[in-house]
């Protein structure tokens, strides 16, 4: 079982995995000519960015939970 700062670890990894793979897909775009696959993969990295984002967020608020005086995100807190 991991600790919060593990877990928190865990998901900033998780966060530059995806931005590598957004960065392949905006490579990706760059080549592409017909309009419907480049709405197609807009969309796609409009999601992905939206996930990436996230992931980082919230990576860093569990990566900080127990640290007194750390900023908390109003959007992960009750």
């Amino acid at each position: 079982m991991s600790t919060l700062a593990e877990l928190g670890e865990e998901y900033l990894a998780a966060s530059v995995r995806l931005r590598l793979g957004i960065e392949r897909l905006e490579a990706r775009l760059a080549t592409l000519e017909r309009a419907e696959e480049r709405l197609a993969l807009e969309h796609d990295l409009r999601l992905l960015r939206q996930m990436q984002r996230e992931t980082r967020e919230v990576g860093e608020f569990v990566r900080h939970y127990y640290e007194r005086g750390y900023y908390r995100n109003r959007k992960y807190t009750l």
